[in-house]
């Protein structure tokens, strides 16, 4: 769950299963955070969409799990990219 430098060399490692991550700027703060059933995948689709984003930090679980992970974290540190009605 450490933070790892936003770049290409970093997403290879990352294994293709389901789960839950954030985008961090260099202050620390969550700059946006999703859920997918395919990390890697979908951190390639965002690599160069923020550019505010330094780090990234990734938490592997089930579909279920990262769910109401992704909305606690939301809730919580309100990222400035996250746009949700409740």
């Amino acid at each position: 769950m450490n933070k790892r430098s936003f770049n290409r060399k970093n997403i290879e490692d990352v294994p293709n299963i389901p789960g839950v991550y954030e985008f961090i700027d260099a202050d620390g703060d969550t700059v946006y955070a999703g859920k997918s059933n395919r990390l890697r995948d979908r951190l390639y689709d965002h690599l160069g969409e923020f550019r505010d984003a330094r780090f990234f930090r990734v938490r592997f679980m089930p579909p279920k799990a990262a769910e109401k992970v992704e909305d606690r974290i939301i809730r919580m540190k309100k990222p400035k990219h996250n746009i949700r009605k409740w």
